[in-house]
């Protein structure tokens, strides 16, 4: 399998997990695990994004509580998917998925997309020594999202990269600070 799969996150993803992780239970670790990480990680704009951060942004510098819609992170996820047929169709990118959403409501996606479920990047990310235990981070999860699917464990290897996609290897242990 070919190491070195670009890991991507949406901007409106990113701005979900960091300007607002005080609403999930390991947000300050992904907002860690982001920095620490940054040189594998892309943040990429989207059409979403364009259209409500700054407003969002805006409510946060305002001190107002921020007016997040439904499914705007999986919709920003399924635009950068669908954008990613005008890009280089030989670079494979990773998509990490929460939830069976975007499984569900992605009809084609391109063939250089590895798509992985947080319940398996969890499961890998602790079998390569980056996190001590992904069933402690999925059991808070769940304790502040009830609707969370650790059961959902998805790795869709990109079908069209030649040699295969792998995204585990590529992450480094979190070194204690």
């Amino acid at each position: 399998a070919r190491p070195g799969v670009q890991v991507v996150l949406t901007d409106v993803v990113y701005f979900e997990v960091t300007a607002l992780a005080d609403r999930y239970a390991d947000g300050a670790e992904i907002a860690q695990f982001l920095a620490q990480n940054q040189h594998r990680i892309a943040i990429k704009e989207t059409t979403i994004g364009k259209l409500a951060l700054p407003n969002l942004r805006l409510q946060l510098e305002q001190g107002q509580k921020v007016q997040w819609g439904e499914d705007f992170g999986e919709l920003s996820i399924s635009g950068f998917v669908k954008s990613a047929r005008t890009f280089n169709p030989g670079s494979p990118t990773l998509v990490l998925l929460e939830d069976d959403w975007f499984e569900e409501n992605a009809y084609a996606p391109p063939g250089n997309v590895h798509l992985v479920s947080t319940s398996r990047f969890l499961d890998g990310l602790e079998r390569h020594g980056v996190i001590p235990s992904a069933q402690a981070i999925k059991d808070r999860i769940l304790s502040k999202r009830p609707g969370f699917r650790r059961d959902y464990l998805l790795d869709r290897r990109a079908p069209k990269i030649a040699d295969g996609t792998t995204w585990e290897a590529g992450f480094q242990a979190v070194k204690p600070a």
